[in-house]
């Protein structure tokens, strides 16, 4: 298993540097912070990140204005990524999307995510399988990260129109 560090290389929030022993070799760039619209740039690539529909809860990848694969999020909170050669990873996750791992075919990790937490703020690893090609490393490494966000504000959503539907239940009632 490979351990790569990312960190949050800025106050923002948005910009994520990716490192394998002390050595920056990509950026994950957030373009909007309520969207799953992002930038993965490398020495040698540069994958986009596109939220489509308003209702699909999809997330194109495209290299080089050329669809590669899809990140879709079912209602229940399932979330899958499709390669377009076919490959499939789930994303399996706590409640609240940290520790996030991609699942193969079989259900075995083969990406593990440690996020940050108060001691190592801002900062954590990704553990990756040494079976997974290059490409799809670099797609992992970054689409973690950007259906880790999307599903967090997925559920910070959800928790919010609860919340306003019980608002307006106790209006109604009175």
């Amino acid at each position: 298993m490979e351990t790569v560090t990312w960190k949050n290389s800025d106050l923002s929030g948005v910009r994520f540097d990716f490192e394998n022993s002390d050595q920056t070799f990509g950026t994950l760039t957030l373009l909007n912070e309520l969207s799953s619209n992002a930038n993965f740039i490398t020495d040698n690539d540069r994958l986009q990140f596109k939220r489509v529909g308003s209702w699909d809860n999809k997330v194109q990848i495209k290299r080089n204005n050329e669809l590669i694969g899809e990140i879709k999020n079912r209602l229940l909170g399932q979330t899958y990524l499709k390669l377009k050669k076919g490959t499939t990873f789930k994303l399996s996750s706590n409640l609240i999307g940290r520790n996030l791992k991609w699942l193969d075919a079989n259900g075995h990790p083969i990406v593990e995510y440690k996020v940050a937490t108060l001691t190592s703020m801002r900062k954590g690893f990704i553990k990756i399988d040494d079976s997974l090609t290059k490409e799809e490393k670099e797609i992992l490494l970054s689409a973690g990260l950007v259906a880790g966000r999307f599903n967090m504000y997925r559920l910070t959503f959800g928790i919010m129109m609860i919340g306003f539907l019980f608002y307006m239940m106790d209006k109604l009632l009175l």
